[in-house]
């Protein structure tokens, strides 16, 4: 039997639902060799990637990172695998989308050469995207790209954030983004993986469905549970040709979330 290919999900603490949905069952992984290499995104800040790999800055950070993955990984080389999912990794394609909106509202005084150049440097203005971006350019694996969805939509806590113009430029302005973004990650080897429609509510929200267990007590807008993981992880397997032939669509509400530091 030929080796099966070696795919890593490499993410902060929004990788979680992708763990999740492969240890519920709810996609069939089993035609890839899959590892997962991570941690919370407060020690993101401190990863570089250097001579092929990411590297985190000393050893305590590094058997931080080595305690989730199966082989005990105290960094990630590109090299050891034919695809990289990168997920989640405190990279907020919202909050570029939403400056940008906001500008907008304002009146017809941004070009769209200046949108297309305020998008791309937003994307790579982040950290994490820069991890995937080095990833990319050692030419050793395929890397995809899953950012951190938009928050979920709670009309009571983020009625006042949304004008009614603002409302109708998301409608109008956000595939026209998503596309500017996959241009420019291109442009750095590097394939995304815009979030589901069928996951966006609102403009710019995520459907409730997809939040992790009971996030309006604990607040959290921004984790996503097992059935968008699924998602996530079923797309990607397609794109390196691994097929998701097992994906299904579970009753989202109420699926079981890690919380952010329990990886």
């Amino acid at each position: 039997m030929a080796d099966l290919p070696r795919l890593c999900v490499f993410g902060d603490s929004h990788y979680a639902c992708i763990r999740q949905a492969e240890a519920q069952g709810l996609v069939d992984a089993a035609a890839v060799e899959l590892e997962y290499w991570g941690n919370v995104g407060g020690r993101f800040r401190y990863l570089e990637f250097r001579d092929g790999a990411i590297h985190p800055p000393d050893a305590a950070v590094a058997r931080r990172f080595a305690r989730f993955n199966a082989k005990g990984r105290t960094v990630l080389p590109a090299a050891e695998f034919d695809a990289i999912l990168v997920m989640g990794a405190r990279i907020y394609p919202w909050r570029v989308f939403f400056r940008l909106l906001t500008a907008l509202a304002e009146g017809p005084f941004v070009s769209e050469g200046l949108q297309r150049r305020f998008l791309a440097d937003g994307l790579r203005g982040y950290l994490g995207y820069q991890l995937a971006a080095g990833l990319a350019s050692t030419r050793t694996a395929r890397v995809l790209l899953a950012p951190v969805a938009h928050y979920t939509a709670n009309p009571q806590r983020f009625a006042d954030s949304v004008s009614p113009v603002m409302a109708r430029l998301m409608a109008e302005k956000l595939p026209w983004f998503w596309t500017v973004l996959a241009a420019a990650a291109a442009e750095d080897g590097i394939d995304l993986i815009p979030q589901p429609d069928a996951t966006v509510v609102d403009g710019m929200f995520t459907d409730p469905a997809y939040a992790v267990a009971d996030h309006l007590a604990k607040a959290d807008y921004e984790h996503r549970n097992a059935a968008y993981g699924a998602l996530i992880l079923g797309r990607a397997l397609a794109m390196i040709g691994a097929g998701a032939q097992g994906l299904r669509q579970p009753a989202a509400t109420g699926t079981m979330a890690l919380s952010e530091g329990r990886c």
